[in-house]
């Protein structure tokens, strides 16, 4: 894995933290059309790729995740 010289993380890590971001801001269904356009792969299966995006995630992180968001849109 290559390292983000400034801050010192990982790609792995530079994508968790950016999705988690895109994700607080946007919600999941906003942060899955945003990499859909974003890599130009609108036909893209969403389930397919929401698979994809939460596959190192618990069901426990999940749902911590969508409470966080819809708390912080009140």
């Amino acid at each position: 894995m290559l390292l983000n010289d400034k801050s010192g993380f990982t790609d792995k890590e530079i994508i968790e933290k950016g999705s988690r971001i895109l994700i607080k801001e946007l919600g999941y269904s906003g942060f899955l059309r945003f990499i859909r356009h974003s890599e130009n792969i609108s036909n893209e299966n969403y389930v397919k790729l929401g698979d994809h995006v939460l596959e190192e995630m618990s069901l426990d992180d999940i749902y911590d995740e969508a409470t966080t968001h819809w708390e912080n849109r009140k």
